[in-house]
């Protein structure tokens, strides 16, 4: 019973670790792509995160992918810092360097 309820408090932990927030930044750069990935987007800042340090990326099956988009383009053209979460244990299969799944988009401060 006493292994259950460590595993069962360890989870949450783990989840946390797997996620990384990007120093408070501008975005430099926004990429597109037709057809790889199903439609990926690839987002890069001026400072990336330490594991992340290549930048982000998402795709259009993703959840709330109209809203991410949004918010970047926004950021963007208003030239706002921003901070970027990405999941350090989902690597982008498009490049060599190491560019984190997105998971949120903070900015607003």
């Amino acid at each position: 019973m006493k292994k259950l309820i460590y595993i069962l408090m360890m989870l949450p932990m783990t989840a946390i670790a797997a996620s990384e927030p990007s120093p408070m930044s501008k975005i430099k750069r926004v990429i597109t792509y037709a057809d790889y990935g199903g439609g990926d987007v690839q987002v890069v800042l001026e400072t990336n995160g330490t594991t992340c340090k290549d930048g982000y990326f998402f795709n259009k099956a993703d959840p709330n992918f109209d809203g991410m988009l949004s918010m970047l383009l926004s950021a963007y053209h208003a030239k706002t810092r921003i901070i970027l979460d990405g999941h350090t244990d989902q690597k982008w299969a498009g490049s060599s360097g190491y560019y984190c799944k997105l998971y949120s988009i903070r900015y607003g401060f």
